[in-house]
């Protein structure tokens, strides 16, 4: 178009240009550039590598399906919000509140990007807390951290976080009045940290428990803030 052949005119070999590179052609050993003022903005994302686990955000709700909600964070960058994602306790629907076009917060549970899959969690509780565990060598013992029951087996439940990060919390705390069902939300002390294993022994008994600033743990890279859309 005209503004193209513009910008095309305007061009002289051995220039400097201002860019950001949206991909690499394979095929071709091109880099993809743009030079779009929206594109050159700081807080527009243009790959899920940008983005790291544990990280506020927040988007525009672009679609509701049965499964949950798929949520852009810009034009470049979409992510889903499972159902048992948009609440602390899962509901069976997606709840009418919650509408096409309305802004969501939210924090980044996992990243794939060979698969350019972005998986995000709107539970209160995981989005308010100003911790999140998302790697093995922040784990202390006694420490309390939020996460959600992902799991329910006979020897207990499986409490993840974010990234690869889990806990198990034995059988005999699941019979406990206050545990945890499925999906839900919940506050737990770690008890035990296998280094060796990589493992994390999990308790409802919050007592004895210190919160991660008091231990002295460092909080994830990417724990900040993108809350511009």
């Amino acid at each position: 178009d005209k503004e193209q052949e513009k910008a095309a005119e305007a061009l002289d070999i051995g220039s400097s240009l201002e860019c950001r590179v949206l991909g690499y052609n394979y095929l071709e050993g091109a880099l993809i550039l743009t030079r779009r003022a929206y594109d050159l903005q700081e807080d527009t994302l243009v790959s899920l590598t940008e983005l790291s686990p544990g990280q506020l955000v927040v988007g525009t709700v672009s679609r509701i399906t049965e499964f949950g909600v798929f949520v852009k964070l810009s034009e470049y960058v979409s992510g889903l919000v499972h159902l048992r994602h948009l609440t602390d306790v899962p509901l069976a629907s997606v709840s009418k509140r919650i509408q096409v076009d309305s802004k969501l917060k939210c924090r980044v549970l996992r990243i794939t990007p060979e698969k350019r899959q972005l998986s995000l969690t709107a539970k209160k509780s995981l989005v308010k807390d100003d911790f999140q565990l998302t790697a093995f060598e922040q784990a202390r013992r006694d420490m309390l951290v939020t996460g959600f029951v992902s799991n329910v087996q006979s020897y207990g439940a499986i409490v993840s976080f974010y990234d690869q990060m889990f806990g198990l919390l034995p059988a005999k705390e699941m019979e406990l009045d206050e545990a945890p069902a499925l999906g839900m939300a919940v506050k737990v002390r770690i008890t035990n940290v296998n280094r060796k294993r990589q493992r994390l022994a999990l308790s409802l008994d919050l007592a004895s428990g210190k919160s991660p600033e008091e231990l002295g743990a460092t909080p994830s890279a990417g724990s900040g803030a993108r809350l511009k859309h």
